[in-house]
């Protein structure tokens, strides 16, 4: 489990908060590689250092956030 799956729903979310969410999810994800070994998880973490797609996930990561208390994209 990671840092960020040990936080309350709460701050998750304010975390996720369109201008500054890109930055926690591709840092959130890059840290999972690190418990899974997950190449993919990797791979897409530092896609989401890229200000566009980085946005466009953490919206998604948001919405499956609020929605199911968990992320669920690209996120193994």
């Amino acid at each position: 489990m990671s840092w960020f799956e040990k936080l309350d729903k709460v701050i998750r979310i304010i975390l996720f908060i369109p201008f500054w969410g890109w930055i926690f999810s591709a840092l959130n994800r890059i840290f999972k590689y690190v418990d899974s070994k997950n190449t993919t998880t990797l791979i897409v973490g530092i896609i989401c250092v890229l200000p566009f797609i980085g946005f466009i996930l953490s919206i998604v990561d948001l919405v499956t956030t609020i929605t199911d208390d968990k992320i669920k994209v690209f996120y193994e």
